[in-house]
């Protein structure tokens, strides 16, 4: 079962306990789909098939996380993860080199090499399907039009893996959280205890792993706005198998998207 500490959207950090392992999940700032690559028409959807680059707005919003996570989190993080997506590898450079900033700072040094982000596929952005056959560059209206009312309630509720492939040649968001939670369990463990560790990612590859630690089965009820941070805390011993099976104490929630000022 998981736990809240203090839950907020608020709170400045504290210290990772000796037997925690804590992950900083950000999301990605606001984008431009007039610059995607193909370009998406407004509202249109998008995901972890197309590359759309951060605007304006997202380049600040995820300089602003960058400048809370370094001034917060400096003496802890021990590793970047990110999406190969540019709008998330935007932020998760940013994050290394405000933290190599921070810390030369604290420690005297005229410069500090940034950690180097680790990307993984896994932290892409659910696959809307192609163009034609799936929802990429459709609207919310466009698409329950086609697909029928509920449609994107349909695709969060999902629990049939594959299920969606039928439907638009992408995923359900049972296959997003399977890819993500499988992955973050392989670099939670490539971490230290008592340290932390970034993955800046993307809404529903966020949601997963929030959602999970909050115990909500409903990723619709977990809001992330861009350049969010949250923040979790996880056990010695947690995986997301351990957690089914009652095995392993839950997470500690700390933090669930604070928006940054920009």
């Amino acid at each position: 079962m998981a736990t809240f500490a203090a839950l907020s959207t608020t709170a400045a950090a504290s210290l990772v306990a000796p037997t925690m392992r804590r992950l900083i999940l950000v999301r990605h700032g606001a984008v431009d789909r007039t610059r995607a690559e193909p370009k998406i028409k407004p509202g249109g959807f998008y995901g972890g098939n197309v590359d759309v680059p951060l605007s304006d707005l997202g380049e600040k919003e995820a300089l602003a996380a960058a400048k809370i996570i370094a001034e917060e989190h400096a003496d802890e993080i021990q590793a970047i993860w990110a999406s190969p997506m540019r709008r998330a590898l935007f932020g998760a450079r940013a994050i290394g080199t405000a933290l190599a900033a921070a810390l030369g700072e604290k420690r005297g040094a005229s410069s500090q090499p940034p950690i180097e982000v680790q990307m993984h596929d896994a932290f892409r952005e659910v696959d809307r399907g192609p163009i034609g056959i799936g929802w990429t560059d459709l609207t919310a209206e466009e698409i329950e039009a086609r697909d029928g009312p509920g449609a994107m309630e349909k695709y969060s509720l999902e629990m049939t893996p594959g299920a969606f492939k039928a439907i638009n040649g992408g995923e359900g968001f049972c296959d997003v959280r399977n890819r993500v939670l499988a992955q973050r369990d392989a670099v939670l463990q490539a971490l230290p205890l008592g340290s932390a560790g970034v993955i800046v990612s993307h809404m529903w590859v966020t949601r997963a792993m929030v959602g999970e630690a909050m115990g909500e089965p409903n990723p619709m009820k977990v809001d992330i706005p861009t350049a969010s941070i949250s923040t979790v805390d996880y056990p010695e011993g947690f995986e997301t198998a351990a957690l089914v099976a009652g095995s392993c104490e839950g997470p500690t929630v700390r933090l669930v998207g604070r928006k940054p000022e920009v």
